[in-house]
């Protein structure tokens, strides 16, 4: 199942981004040679009157081999601002694919929402209320979701009534607190691992979904509520954490990671889901496209991170081993969150190819740029400067994320 979402997910990543270029080019009149998706060895190949059409064994890249005027010499036949269509295609057809993804995940599939429960888990909550109570009424509506006791106090501006449920039976309780704090408590959670993303230290270190956290450092852990304050008093240092699984206790060691401010370990908390689709479909289209666009952003702000928080970037980030390994646990979480998957790492796929960097499409795009601008191409000379130091570049990349991606597979040892 893992190398069947591994090679349907890259795959089709891959074809979407080199048919792009191809159709462009095909549209624009620029003669295409090669068509190829997939690295060597190669499964099959023909030929039409034109093109050479290849499928390679490995779905891990492509290209079309087109003539641009990037590679030095004469430039063809066709404007510079067309050739540059051809060039930025592949990038736009990956944003449109995890735009049309998204789309499908909200209108169509579905996206599975967590039902959290009203009984209050943490002691101090702003609500007064101790823990192990139910929220039963806000303000004279039922509630049956913390989600609903969240909609409700909003509407009542912070401000109002509501039943509690408890050991002594039920009472009214009056609740005054700020909107943006509602509802003021968090619901009662056992911490159950329901998912350990791939990378984040949880995972490598060996937890995995259906694990019981019963202890941090030889203390006690007996809600959700309990094992984030922990994670939150450890800071940086490394903690040890016994789980129950198939009942069986272990132990496993790592360090929490700052994300944001935030010291994390990759846990998410097992809860009860509905799924849920985006009504009316027009409304699905908006989401999904602004969900794209937005995954556009948050990348390249990634890249800026890189030079203020770059041990934050490396610790969430990986090459190859890291997007199959992810793919392929996103597959056994459903249909869904394959796509969504599939989308983010489209995405990535966009973002990176756009970098301007000689060899990849952004440095194609200012090569061309500069045709346009001065009347003439760069020398062959220059460009062939500029595309070993690109080259060196992109494999001095590869070369630290493939080493980040063997270096968490010896770790978990």
């Amino acid at each position: 199942m893992t190398i069947l979402a591994v090679v349907v997910g890259l795959g089709c990543i891959v074809l979407v981004h080199e048919l792009g270029h191809f159709l462009v080019a095909k549209a624009v009149g620029l003669p295409v040679e090669r068509f190829s998706i997939g690295f060597p060895p190669t499964l099959v190949r023909f030929r039409s009157r034109k093109t050479e059409y290849c499928l390679g064994a490995i779905p891990l890249g492509g290209y079309v081999k087109v003539r641009l005027g990037t590679e030095g010499g004469e430039p063809p036949d066709r404007p510079w601002y067309l050739r540059i269509l051809v060039v930025l295609a592949g990038p736009a057809s990956n944003l449109l694919l995890a735009a049309v993804l998204f789309v499908v995940i909200l209108g169509l599939v579905g996206q599975q929402q967590p039902m959290l429960p009203t009984v209050v888990g943490d002691e101090g909550n702003l609500l007064g209320i101790a823990p192990g109570d139910t929220i039963l009424e806000v303000d004279g509506r039922t509630v049956s979701d913390y989600q609903a006791i969240a909609s409700a106090m909003t509407a009542s501006g912070g401000n109002g009534t509501m039943v509690v449920g408890g050991p002594d039976g039920r009472r009214e309780v009056g609740y005054d607190i700020e909107p943006d704090q509602v509802p003021g408590f968090e619901p009662l959670q056992l911490p159950v691992v329901g998912e350990a993303p791939v990378g984040l230290p949880a995972y490598e270190a060996g937890l995995r979904p259906g694990d019981l956290i019963t202890g941090i450092n030889g203390k006690p852990v007996t809600s959700w509520s309990q094992f984030r304050e922990s994670v939150q008093r450890q800071g940086g240092n490394e903690m040890e954490v016994e789980v129950l699984r198939d009942g069986a206790e272990m132990e496993f060691l790592f360090r929490p990671v700052d994300i944001d401010g935030t010291w994390r370990v990759g846990v998410v908390v097992l809860t009860e889901t509905v799924r849920l689709k985006v009504r009316p479909f027009g409304l699905a289209v908006r989401y999904g496209i602004e969900a794209a666009l937005r995954g556009a952003g948050i990348f390249y702000e990634s890249i800026a991170m890189l030079f203020t928080r770059p041990r934050e970037i490396v610790e969430m980030s990986g090459g190859p081993v890291f997007a199959a390994e992810t793919l392929g646990q996103q597959a056994g979480m459903g249909f869904g969150r394959f796509l969504e998957t599939v989308a983010v790492i489209s995405i990535a796929i966009m973002g990176f190819n756009l970098l301007p960097l000689p060899i990849l499409d952004g440095g194609h795009v200012i090569f061309l740029l500069f045709e346009g601008i001065f009347g003439r191409p760069l020398s062959r000379r220059k460009i062939q400067i500029a595309q070993q130091i690109g080259f060196f570049i992109i494999l001095s990349i590869l070369v630290l994320v493939m080493w980040r991606d063997l270096a968490r597979i010896i770790s978990r040892g």
